[in-house]
């Protein structure tokens, strides 16, 4: 049952992300589609196979899809701040 709503999460996370990156906001796509991926490996490793590897795989995947949330923020940021000047 927990795999199915992890499976039905992470088909939302891609098809917003793939809404993103038509847009060409790469790095907001990129901030939703690793972390809930990252998040699915960390859940399906750690519980499902209890492997070490994958546990780190997701805990890799996250924190970079949070560092590319951090960078569409950034230069979402920046881009208003050189509008208002």
């Amino acid at each position: 049952m927990w795999m199915a709503v992890l499976g039905l999460i992470l088909l939302l996370s891609v098809a917003s992300a793939i809404n993103q990156a038509r847009k060409g906001r790469w790095y907001t796509a990129g901030g939703i589609l690793f972390p809930t991926l990252g998040i699915d490996l960390m859940v399906f490793g750690a519980v499902e196979r209890q492997s070490l590897l994958l546990f780190r795989l997701g805990i890799v995947l996250a924190v970079v899809g949070f560092g590319m949330e951090f960078m569409a923020y950034w230069r979402t940021r920046a881009s208003g701040a050189e509008r208002d000047a």
